[in-house]
């Protein structure tokens, strides 16, 4: 059997905002400004290449399983390379979400006692909860510390310097979220990579410090590509603002980054064939065999590749300009509400497609209610906190239902 791909619905020209609205499934009576930052529904490509996997694994798993595995995982390699900018498809490891992405990097970093992990106190469970069990079991050490000392005052220069005034000698990693999901906060990542290039020019390669991203809510809507924020490690999933099969993530890194971690679970790639048939383990280090073995979800991770193209279609350029169009309209909409007080930054270069808010007098679990009365969806940050309601008006959206959630959030004054 012969690797087969999907036959491609991919449209010739870009399409409408209203014909991307159309590619969902979404229920009709729903406003869904909740999907884009939580889990995604699936456009009408993803569903396709998604029914393809899945029916060539029913009728025949074992020949197809075999046909397809290595192929199909290596074009999704290509795919996520393309897309990222990434110089080599090899340099990608596949994975089901972020966390598993954090985990596994966090894990397998080659920590030493003597040696810290620098976070921030602003940051997600997952990525805290990686550190600390990381340097739990390796004897290292973290810190959290502030990026800001208020958030409607923040930044570029402040989250710069106040960082990179926290690396210490012992510091080997500074692991940073690009778009922070309690408040919609844009961390200008390129700007701290360049200033950890000039700590890293005084030190030695094994005590450079590296710079480990969660990526997860700035890919799919930013500009930016790997090269462009200049991060060592980069996670994310594909179930969010990509719009990709649920269940799918990845992890790009350089080279050299790749040679400071170990794996944590034994991958299905070339490195298994080696280890079975000749008792060797490849030299290198890559995303390859980073990538946990085992079978997981084939069909969902295969089709990741539909996803990556089907963004490429809509346009990098097109797409962000649309989601910070919709998520602006939003922004200034609830700053002019006097029992509203708005949490994400106004300004584009502070922030993405999470608006963060709070409304007086209401917690915000009773303010997901009574939007949920009105067949309007939000959710929460899940943060200690950071107790925020929060919009993600993504491609999914139109002008008027930003409006028609906006006149909600009004009438609860």
């Amino acid at each position: 059997m012969t690797f087969q791909q999907p036959a491609s619905t991919l449209p010739r020209k870009p399409l409408s905002w209203d014909a991307v609205r159309a590619q969902f499934n979404l229920a009709p009576d729903y406003l869904h400004l909740g999907a884009s930052q939580f889990i995604a529904s699936h456009p009408r490509p993803v569903r396709e290449a998604l029914a393809h996997y899945r029916r060539l694994l029913d009728e025949n798993p074992v020949l197809n399983t075999l046909a397809l595995e290595n192929d199909a995982m290596q074009q999704v390699r290509r795919a996520a390379a393309r897309y990222l900018q990434a110089d080599n498809p090899d340099h990608i490891a596949l994975t089901d979400s972020t966390t598993m992405g954090l985990g596994t990097l966090y894990t397998g970093l080659n920590l030493q006692p003597g040696q810290e992990v620098l976070t921030t106190v602003h940051d997600h469970y997952s990525q805290h909860e990686s550190i600390r069990q990381a340097t739990q079991r390796t004897g290292a050490t973290f810190r959290k510390v502030r990026m800001y000392e208020r958030l409607n005052h923040a930044t570029e220069d402040e989250m710069v310097e106040r960082l990179l005034r926290e690396v210490r000698p012992a510091t080997r990693v500074l692991g940073l979220t690009w778009v922070h999901s309690s408040t919609g906060l844009k961390t200008p990542v390129a700007r701290i990579a360049q200033a950890l290039q000039e700590v890293n020019r005084r030190r030695d390669e094994p005590d450079r410090v590296l710079l480990l991203v969660d990526g997860v809510h700035g890919f799919g809507i930013e500009r930016e590509t790997f090269p462009e924020l200049g991060c060592d490690f980069f996670v994310t999933s594909g179930h969010k603002w990509l719009y990709g099969p649920r269940g799918t993530g990845l992890v790009a890194a350089t080279h050299a980054a790749w040679q400071r971690v170990t794996p944590i679970i034994p991958s299905y790639t070339e490195a298994m064939d080696l280890i079975i048939e000749d008792a060797r383990r490849p030299t290198r280090m890559d995303g390859k065999q980073m990538t946990p073995g085992g079978f997981h979800s084939l069909e969902h991770r295969w089709a990741l590749t539909a996803a990556f193209e089907w963004m490429e279609s809509l346009g990098r350029e097109r797409v962000c300009e649309r989601v910070h169009q919709l998520a602006r309209q939003c922004k200034e909409g609830l700053a002019a509400m006097p029992h509203v007080t708005l949490h994400t930054p106004l300004a584009d270069e502070l922030s993405s497609g999470i608006v963060s808010f709070e409304v007086r007098g209401l917690g915000p679990d009773a303010v997901i209610e009574k939007l949920k009365e009105q067949k309007i969806i939000a959710t929460k940050a899940p943060y200690h906190d950071y107790q925020y309601v929060r919009f993600t008006p993504g491609i999914i959206y139109t002008e008027e239902e930003v409006d028609r959630a906006l006149a909600a959030v009004r009438a609860l004054g």
